[in-house]
């Protein structure tokens, strides 16, 4: 297929040698430290190849969707314009959005000019988009009033193109039409990188040692003077030849001429080199893996000013010649296409959800919002409210609030009641939110310990069952669990003191007033810590013995029944575990900051898209903060039939799966 004016420059990629020899002449220069420097040699330089690189693939990986804009504000994603594949899925048909954007951008921070040709459909929209090489753009100027590209193709022929045809994205440049390579405006630094590489190079290929001179007394003929060259170097020079002891004959001395790399300040200049081609191109040293100045207080700061004053210049710059080239006239007013930057702004755990919770109380986020931003599935159509500081209600009910007149207050108990209950129910979703955040770090600790424990049980069956007799094995098994508690607990402490503190913040966010005492969360972590470790231990002993019991009595070998329990453990014990371990902490944690409230009264509040029978039926009800929501041998009834209680619940989960959260009365 021919494509216009690049006529097969897909499939010929490479610069043949008078292109090269052209763009030393055209586009390049010997720097001050004698190197030549282009847009390609400068490539060879690993910090420019590092911020080029960072630059582009930043650029690159950014969703890049097309919008409408409504008519009531706000905007929304408009798949349905041509441009909207052509930009965020597949330019053309040989490339992916991706790959051509990485390679404009690459253009971009070297050349200073990133150039495509823009292929269109009898109604002008834009079909597809192919790269230009900016070093065959031999000259950019005005005819007639519009500007004229002329490129030279693959026949090495100039042609002319339209400035309607080219999709131009210019960096910094005096004219307003074209930028500056930065290459070229930095050639002494980057050269100077160059040097020293080269340098170095050149010092370890001569045995890493200085250049030096045979002085010998007397005249020597040409050829005696090659031989004795050869024959040296040969023998004395590369790394394989260091430590070599040297035999001079006939009075010679050795001269050393070169200069020490310690005397050159070699490392010294090749740090700074970095540091100044970092400075160039604006990013952040720790990005190019020089991590002197760096520490784990400062670097998300870095970051996020990378993509604030790196990044973002370089986007508008993109949006800005997209619209103006790319969409017609009369939808440049409507459409526009804008690079999605949430995800490089990221903070750690607790930054972003303490942002969202103060964009939910003034309703700038509804639940869903917040849950599509952490990349989670919606809750259902209660999640799309907002709601205002006061008394946390659904904007829809302000009206439903009257102010004291100046006679006798007008209580309405039932609106009150409902304020309430929305409330709890705000309260609970946001913590129900840090529990979805963390329950993947709990499943992945606590896959560590189960697959630890399952590769243990399997060796010990195989060594300590012997004929249908596993007496010994029972005994290990004895000694091999009173020491699983601490491992567990060593384990999960760290995970769950994590998830505490962020829980403990949101939970005494939703209170008013001081607290009466202190709550000790080390300590209080380390005590659910140790009771969870004993319970998982109890649990694992006791399904292990039964298996062993019930061999027994049937005459049967246990190790098979017990290897396929292990294996159902691995299956699926970690996700069971960290589903009903982080909601059950959740509530842990925002029961014992209740009570350093004085908080008196507890209600159950049921969540979930659709949360089952018996959670609903305890939905809204309250108890005192010391009482069980259910005791022992209580019974909800369903459809699904009857469930009893084996022991009181305090609070959340009923069951393994349930969501459901507690809050003050």
């Amino acid at each position: 297929m021919k494509i216009p004016i690049l006529s097969g420059w897909m499939e010929k990629r490479s610069l043949n040698k008078f292109d090269e020899y052209l763009d030393y002449l055209i586009s390049g220069g010997q720097a001050k430290a004698g190197v030549m420097v282009t847009e390609k040699t400068a490539m060879n330089a690993t910090a420019v190849f590092a911020c080029v690189r960072i630059l582009a693939e930043t650029l690159a990986s950014l969703p890049f969707p097309v919008y409408t804009r409504l008519e009531g504000g706000g905007k929304r994603r408009a798949p349905e314009h041509p441009l909207y594949n052509v930009l965020h899925d597949a330019p053309n048909p040989y490339m992916t959005s991706f790959a051509l954007r990485e390679t404009l951008m690459g253009h971009l921070v070297t050349w200073g000019n990133a150039y495509a040709n823009i292929k269109r459909d009898g109604r002008g929209q834009v079909t597809e988009l192919w790269p230009l090489r900016p070093d065959r753009m031999r000259e950019v100027k005005w005819d007639n009033g519009k500007l004229k590209y002329y490129y030279q193709i693959d026949d090495g022929t100039i042609s002319a193109i339209n400035s309607s045809a080219v999709l131009h994205i210019a960096g910094l440049g005096f004219d307003g039409v074209m930028g500056y390579s930065p290459i070229r405006m930095a050639a002494d630094a980057v050269g100077l990188a160059l040097a020293t590489e080269e340098y170095g190079a050149r010092f370890f290929g001569n045995g890493a040692k200085p250049g030096g001179i045979l002085k010998h007394p007397n005249r020597l003929k040409d050829d005696a003077r090659t031989n004795l060259q050869n024959s040296w170097n040969k023998m004395h020079q590369g790394l394989s030849n260091q430590h070599r002891i040297a035999i001079l004959e006939e009075g010679m001395d050795y001269v050393q001429i070169g200069l020490p790399p310690e005397d050159s300040q070699f490392l010294q200049t090749r740090k700074f080199q970095l540091q100044e081609i970092a400075r160039i191109y604006r990013v952040p040293p720790h990005m190019l893996a020089d991590l002197e100045r760096a520490t784990f207080s400062n670097i998300e700061h870095q970051s996020i000013d990378f993509v604030v004053h790196t990044v973002r210049p370089w986007l508008v710059r993109w949006e800005q010649a997209i619209k103006q080239k790319l969409f017609l006239p009369d939808e440049r007013e409507k459409y526009f296409a804008e690079f999605l930057v949430d995800g490089l702004l990221r903070g750690d755990t607790q930054s972003r959800f303490d942002a969202y919770q103060k964009g939910f109380q003034v309703g700038g986020f509804s639940v869903n919002e917040i849950l599509e931003l952490e990349n989670r599935n919606p809750i259902g159509e209660e999640g799309d409210k907002r709601f205002v500081p006061m008394n946390m209600i659904p904007l829809n009910m302000v009206g439903e609030f009257k102010p004291e007149s100046s006679g006798e207050p007008e209580p309405e108990p039932e609106v009150n009641k409902r304020a309430i209950e929305r409330r709890s129910l705000v309260a609970a979703t946001n913590r129900a939110l840090l529990v979805s955040r963390f329950e993947p770090m709990i499943r992945d600790a606590m896959t560590r310990v189960v697959s630890g424990e399952v590769a243990d049980i399997k060796r010990g069956a195989k060594k300590h069952i012997k004929e249908l007799d596993s007496v010994d094995f029972t005994i290990w098994l004895d000694e091999y669990y009173k020491k699983m508690p601490d491992r567990i607990k060593r384990t999960m402490f760290p995970v769950y003191l994590t998830m505490a503190e962020v829980l403990r913040d949101a939970t005494t966010s939703e209170l008013s007033g001081e607290p009466i005492k202190e709550l000790n969360l080390p300590e209080y972590v380390d005590g659910y810590a140790v009771k969870h470790a004993d319970n998982y231990t109890s649990a694992s002993q006791g399904q292990l013995n039964k298996i062993i019991r019930e061999s027994q009595e049937a005459g049967t070998d246990p190790e098979e029944l017990i290897i396929e329990r292990l294996d159902a453990w691995t299956e699926k014990r970690a996700d069971k575990e960290a589903m009903y371990e982080s909601v059950n902490l959740a509530n842990v944690i925002a029961k014992a900051v209740f009570v350093v409230y004085g908080i008196t009264r507890l209600r159950w509040v049921a969540l979930g898209s659709k949360p089952c029978p018996y959670c609903q039926e305890l939905d809204g009800k309250v108890v005192g903060i010391d009482q069980p929501f259910l005791g022992k041998g209580d019974s909800l009834e369903s459809e699904d039939g009857r469930m009893s209680m084996y022991k009181p619940t305090l609070h959340a989960p009923l069951h393994l799966g349930c969501v459901c959260q507690i809050s003050p009365e």
